[in-house]
């Protein structure tokens, strides 16, 4: 059979836990690979994060969520009824089409809030040399201008700043009150709608405390069994979140070369440079003694043109 690759095109490492996908796989055991392009491309749909499957595009999480459900027999809500499918879906719904959007407006109303509540490197994220302060400059200016568009286009971005806060903790507390006391919203394991919960309310949850955030202290003062569900999903799925954070590794869950390979890699990598310099030496001794040769036989012409002067005359 066809080996299946799965590549994740992602967004820059602070912020990727909020891809839906991400968490999907983890969960359902399948093998994957982040492909780090510093935001260079996006899918045909125009969207970040997409996946590649053998080739294949696949954006929007839902749908990539279904397709790789279906491409490797892998459905996290096999175990629940039909009623529960009903609730996980609106509750999916409410998630990705309210509360995700208010966490957006909080983001874009001033952009810092992004830079300093994730301690985005845009150095890092970009993959360029270009200082941060200017950097930031334009992130703001770009990211906060066509941010606040969207949020406004979808409805969110009209209301009152403290009505957008009501929203989302009225979203927040209908959450709350579904998980109650279950360690994920439909029991002992965690189904699509704990994925799609997670993957938000980590936004939320992480943001950095010097970063005022509304959303952020409601839930850990009103909300403790949310913070218990993000918790215990990043233990279950990412059990190597601090390698990942420290080292800003999106492949941290990958095989390494044992460090034996990783030296002689070195060793080669030094003998080629070695070797790509003795030729560079060697051709800067090839044009010299070219250039030598050259000047010797135009003396030697010189010469012989005076003495058949000296015979002419």
């Amino acid at each position: 059979s066809t080996r299946k690759l799965i590549q994740i095109h992602n967004v820059f490492l602070e912020i990727c836990f909020a891809h839906n996908g991400l968490w999907w796989l983890r969960l359902a055991g399948l093998k994957y690979e982040n492909v780090d392009h510093k935001m260079k491309y996006r899918s045909k749909k125009g969207q970040l994060p997409f996946i590649e499957l053998n080739g294949e595009e696949i954006a929007d999480s839902s749908v990539i969520i279904k397709e790789l459900g279906q491409q490797f027999t892998k459905d996290l809500d096999i175990i629940l009824d039909n009623s529960q499918k009903n609730v996980s879906h609106a509750m999916i719904s409410m998630i990705e089409n309210h509360l995700f959007w208010v966490v957006m407006w909080w983001r874009t109303k001033q952009a810092d809030n992004i830079i300093k509540g994730y301690k985005v490197n845009l150095q890092h994220a970009l993959g360029t040399r270009i200082p941060n302060g200017i950097l930031n400059f334009f992130f703001k200016f770009s990211y906060g201008r066509k941010g606040l568009k969207k949020v406004k286009a979808q409805g969110i971005g009209v209301h009152k700043p403290e009505e957008i806060v009501e929203f989302g903790k009225q979203d927040l507390k209908v959450l709350s009150d579904l998980i109650a006391d279950k360690p994920f919203f439909f029991g002992d394991e965690p189904t699509t709608l704990d994925v799609v919960a997670f993957a938000n309310l980590a936004q939320i949850y992480f943001v950095d405390k010097e970063v005022s955030f509304p959303l952020r202290d409601y839930m850990q003062e009103s909300c403790a069994n949310l913070v218990g569900l993000v918790n215990r999903m990043k233990e279950k799925c990412f059990p190597d979140w601090e390698d990942i954070c420290t080292t800003l590794d999106l492949n941290s869950h990958l095989p390494k070369p044992p460090p034996e390979e990783k030296e002689k890699d070195k060793g080669k990598d030094e003998e080629k440079k070695a070797e790509k310099e003795g030729d560079e030496k060697e051709n800067e001794k090839s044009e010299k003694e070219i250039e030598k040769e050259n000047e010797k036989d135009k003396e030697t012409d010189e010469n012989k043109d005076k003495e058949k002067e000296k015979e002419d005359k």
